[in-house]
């Protein structure tokens, strides 16, 4: 893939219908490519294309990012107690200067890239804890063949659970690089990435689904039943009484919500 020239991007772009209101945005896009591949190529085209935005691509492949080892400290003590000294907390302290983050990742074997799954074991706390409900996500795979709703419908599960707004998801295939096939491409991709910086001008996050209700409440009941043993979880949820969402929440999905815990505590005191 080649990057396109800007003069290529559709008649009604993101610059003439926000009046430069992006100058102000930070996006960080997260590349999960080993490589400087399509995936990578496709990050800068967006990056060329709207220069006035802050838009930093990480290159997961340049970071010091070991495999998690399942220890648990960090899920049961505290992030702080991961035995491993790399840059998590690097990658970490780049999304909580963005306004925005892009996941991308190209599609191996049907899936994401070991890169990023490397990313998201080191992370996983964050399933427990999550820390970006004022956050916008975009999810992005990149293949040659198929797989990239496995890989996006992964990703946008895992960055859910850390509190992201996921507001837009793409999956692109490049297997012809025929000019035909590049032209769609970057249609879809620049109408995605539209989508992603409308939503965070407005800043509208997007209400918690039952998925969301549900691990709150879990996680929130188990830290306090077991509170000696999740310690970390126990002092990130004890203050804690609703999911933190502004808007109003489905009176139905939280008593759905809380029944399915009330449920889970009975059958768990049934089998101790």
């Amino acid at each position: 893939m080649k990057t396109l020239q800007k003069k290529e991007v559709p008649e009604k772009s993101f610059e003439e219908v926000q009046d430069n209101k992006e100058s102000r945005l930070k996006i960080l896009a997260i590349c999960g490519s080993p490589r400087k591949g399509n995936t990578y190529k496709v990050l800068k085209s967006i990056k060329s294309t709207y220069p006035n935005i802050d838009f930093k691509i990480l290159r997961l492949s340049k970071m010091d990012l070991r495999p998690c080892k399942g220890c648990y400290m960090c899920v049961l003590n505290g992030e702080e107690h991961c035995p491993l000294k790399d840059d998590r907390d690097l990658i970490i302290e780049k999304i909580y200067a963005a306004d925005g983050v892009i996941f991308a990742s190209p599609v191996y074997l049907n899936h994401v890239s070991s890169l990023i799954k490397k990313m998201f074991e080191r992370l996983g706390y964050m399933s427990h804890r999550p820390r970006f409900y004022d956050k916008f996500a975009m999810v992005l795979s990149v293949c040659k063949g198929f797989g990239t709703k496995p890989a996006n419908e992964y990703i946008d599960n895992i960055v859910n659970s850390w509190g992201f707004n996921v507001v837009s998801s793409l999956g692109l295939q490049f297997s012809t690089e025929s000019e035909k096939e590049e032209i769609y491409n970057f249609k879809q991709m620049f109408d995605a990435f539209n989508i992603f910086m409308d939503r965070i001008i407005k800043g509208e996050r997007t209400p918690p689904t039952m998925a969301n209700l549900v691990m709150f409440n879990l996680f929130k009941y188990v830290s306090e039943t077991y509170k000696d043993k999740f310690k970390a979880d126990y002092a990130y949820y004890k203050d804690k009484t609703d999911y933190p969402y502004d808007g109003q929440i489905n009176v139905f999905k939280k008593m759905l919500a809380k029944r399915y815990v009330q449920k889970f505590a009975h059958d768990v005191a049934v089998h101790r």
